[in-house]
């Protein structure tokens, strides 16, 4: 078979460059989220001193949760150029992960739609979920299930909505459009997570992305971009923004779950490479 397209290193779209401001302003702007995460997650400590020994999960979510809800509208007004248009090319049985508060729905074409599961694990976004959904056209096509991206949490939770029998393998996939929008990067499980992913996804099918990644230096990127995100990963990053890495390489996980001939396609580009958080977006087209 031959190789897919955009086969090997992943392609930067044609941009101006930055210009000093713009510099500073992507080496600089994670330290300002590492300071509202600390606020948020000294506040869920205090209204729940116990919880983050009991169930610290669930304390993480909480605390992100409230994040969430105060930042997330404006970081989502905040995406690469494409997004919308990526987005919008979701169509027929689509599952929707890590949706958090809804903030993304509105990019979604209602009438491509035929279903939309939103896995969502943090279950106080879902109340706000629901009410975007209800705002952005999606009332009767969208539905929450609270579960985790990762095959424990997820395939259980799609057999109890009968759209897999119990113990089904997932080969032949169930799902014509898998939407993944700043969300790989929190998985606990990365890699068992993408491969469960393109399990579920129909042959011919498409998963599309648009995910903060590793600084790609030295092949493109910047190198001082590369030390600030290795110092905001030092620094507890992860523990402040809910389990989010930074430095993750999303795109060779993906060609490394899906095999040699796994996708038929990949169209894929980074974007923000002067930044300590550059983004990777496109999409993955499975073989037939």
């Amino acid at each position: 078979m031959a190789q897919p397209s955009n086969a090997g290193a992943v392609s930067s779209p044609s941009q101006g460059p930055p210009d000093l401001r713009d510099r500073i302003s992507g080496y600089l702007f994670p330290s300002r989220l590492i300071l509202i995460g600390a606020y948020y997650f000294s506040l869920t400590l205090l209204e729940a001193p116990l919880l983050i020994l009991t169930d610290f999960q669930t304390f993480h979510h909480k605390a992100f949760s409230k994040l969430w809800a105060v930042c997330g509208e404006d970081m989502s007004s905040d995406m690469p150029p494409g997004t919308a248009e990526l987005v919008a090319s979701c169509k027929g049985v689509v599952l929707d992960v890590g949706p958090g508060t809804g903030t993304q729905l509105k990019l979604f074409n209602p009438e491509a739609i035929t279903i939309i599961y939103g896995v969502e694990p943090a279950v106080d976004m879902h109340s706000k979920l629901l009410k975007n959904a209800e705002r952005y056209g999606l009332k009767t096509k969208y539905e929450v299930v609270g579960a985790g991206a990762e095959p424990q949490s997820l395939i259980p939770a799609l057999e109890k909505r009968n759209l897999l029998k119990m113990g089904e393998k997932n080969s032949a996939g169930i799902f014509d459009s898998i939407a993944c929008i700043r969300v790989l990067c929190g998985v606990p499980s990365p890699e068992e997570t993408a491969d469960g992913l393109y399990r579920l996804l129909k042959p011919g099918g498409r998963l599309v992305i648009c995910e903060h990644v590793k600084q790609p230096y030295p092949n493109g990127g910047d190198f001082i971009a590369s030390l600030f995100q290795r110092f905001y990963m030092l620094i507890g990053w992860p523990f402040w923004l809910g389990g989010c890495c930074l430095d993750r390489d999303t795109d060779q996980m993906l060609r490394k779950v899906a095999g040699p001939d796994g996708w038929s396609e990949i169209n894929v580009n980074y974007s923000q490479t002067h930044a300590a958080v550059p983004y990777i977006m496109g999409e993955y087209l499975k073989a037939a």
